[in-house]
Formats: structure tokens, C-alpha cells, sequence
């Protein structure tokens, strides 16, 4: 695949995949894939920008109170350990793509897709959390919608194997390609 076709069909995917991180938040249904490269996109964004809406709610609710920024720092760590092995394999998935925009142009165009349209992405899907909790009339309406959130969290409701278990599933298999090879050399 030459790397202008692959940083398009990236773009899209990478798209699709901060879009995911969206979904995940508003319970929609799963994203379906065609193929791995679609997959490959989405796991650059997702669980990754789930995670970071979630820091960034936690960091709003907590000034509500003592006792909700305590419940979603205690719902963010559970979801971050429960994520660990799937934002790591997102990072390689990362690196792995980086890898093949070898072409200046192509590179630039990708790194401008992390540091830019990715960030971008999760503030708009942050936004609309936050304007949800700023339209409650009261500070303890407000706490009220945060624990909410962070109940759907305690509940796994934001977890990646719930809103989307294709790209579970995806990075489950390449975790357990890698443990296996790791395995093997290990003989």
C-alpha cells in the first residue's frame, strides 16, 4: 500500500476510531469493521480517548464535592486497570503505523492526526458532558449527573469490551500473538 493511500484510509479510520471514543461514551452500538486497517485506526484512538474524556470529567466533577471527585477518581483507576493491557497495545498500534510514514509528508500528515485532529476529537466529545453538567441548575444536580457518570463506569458500561468487542477482540488476539511469540523465544 503506498503510504499516501494508507495515510488517507488512516485518517478515516483514526476518525471513525476518536468517533468510537464517542459512541463508547453515549452507549451506542458497536462500530463494524471491513477489515484490519479499519481496525487499525480505531485502535489508535480507542480506548485512549475514552480514557481521556473520562480524566477530564473527573477533573470537572470534582468540583463538586469531595465525595464525587473521591468516586470518579476511584471509577477512572478501576477503568485504567481494567484498560491497561488494551492502551498499551494501543501504543504499539501507534508506533507500528508511524513506522510505515517513512515519506516527510506522510509523517507530518499522521503526527498532525495525533497532536491535532485526535486532541480535537476528544475535546468535542468532552464538550458535550460538560455542557450536560453545566445546564444542572444546582451544584448538587450537577454531583448528582457526575455520579451518574461514574456509576456507568463502576457498571462497565465505558468499558471497550462492552462498546466495542470487535476491537476488543482485535487487540485481545494481538496481545496473545505477542505473549505466544514471547513464549516460543523463550524455549
Amino acid at each position: 500500500m503506498q503510504s499516501g493511500n494508507a495515510l488517507r484510509r488512516l485518517f478515516v479510520f483514526t476518525c471513525t476510531g476518536a468517533a468510537l471514543a464517542g459512541a463508547a461514551l453515549t452507549f451506542a452500538q458497536p462500530p463494524q469493521y471491513k477489515n484490519d486497517a479499519e481496525l487499525m485506526g480505531a485502535a489508535m484512538a480507542s480506548p485512549e480517548g475514552v480514557g481521556q474524556v473520562l480524566e477530564r470529567l473527573v477533573q470537572k466533577c470534582g468540583l463538586f464535592g469531595d465525595a464525587t471527585r473521591a468516586h470518579g477518581n476511584t471509577a477512572l483507576r478501576a477503568w485504567q486497570v481494567r484498560h491497561r493491557e488494551y492502551l498499551a497495545e494501543g501504543q504499539r498500534v501507534r508506533a507500528e503505523l508511524k513506522a510505515v510514514y517513512t515519506d516527510p509528508e506522510a509523517r507530518q500528515r499522521y503526527d498532525d492526526l495525533l497532536s491535532n485532529q485526535f486532541p480535537k476529537l476528544v475535546e468535542r466529545q468532552f464538550v458535550v458532558y460538560a455542557n450536560t453538567i453545566d445546564d444542572q441548575p444546582t451544584q448538587a444536580a450537577k454531583a448528582d449527573l457526575c455520579d451518574g457518570y461514574f456509576k456507568a463506569v463502576d457498571d462497565r458500561q465505558f468499558d471497550l469490551t462492552v462498546n466495542d468487542p470487535a476491537l476488543a477482540a482485535f487487540f485481545d488476539n494481538r496481545i496473545a500473538a505477542r505473549r505466544s511469540a514471547g513464549n516460543a523465544h523463550g524455549r
